[in-house]
């Protein structure tokens, strides 16, 4: 099961490597792939996911993706510079991780509903 996880998931990378050189019309290993994880892991925090894990789903996690390219298309629109790019990202990350941690703590402090 979990191989099958790996070998899916590297496939699956291949299909997106290519694509990716066909969209740039070339392959340089110093310029493709730089800081994706970043914005696979702001996609995730912006769709609902805790980075405690546990929680999240598969839609929250595709409207945190189109949210986080709204946000980068914003970015370029309203004329910011690109070197910008990877600061906006993180403070997204950081307020989505301090708002989950406040929901958090809130649902701490509410008693417990105990139906008998």
């Amino acid at each position: 099961m979990v191989a099958g996880a790996y070998v899916l998931s590297g496939g699956l990378t291949a299909i997106a490597a290519v694509l990716l050189g066909f969209y740039t019309n070339s392959i340089s290993p110093s310029n493709h792939g730089n800081f994706y994880e970043l914005y696979g892991i702001a996609a995730a925090v912006l769709g609902g996911c805790s980075l405690r894990g546990g929680e999240g789903s598969i839609i929250g996690i595709l409207l945190g993706t189109a949210l986080l390219q709204i946000l980068r298309n914003q970015i370029n629109l309203l004329g910011i510079p690109s070197s910008w790019d990877f600061a906006v990202t993180g403070a997204v990350i950081l307020v989505g991780v301090i708002a989950d941690q406040l929901l958090k703590l809130r649902a701490a402090r509410q008693p417990k509903v105990v139906k008998a």
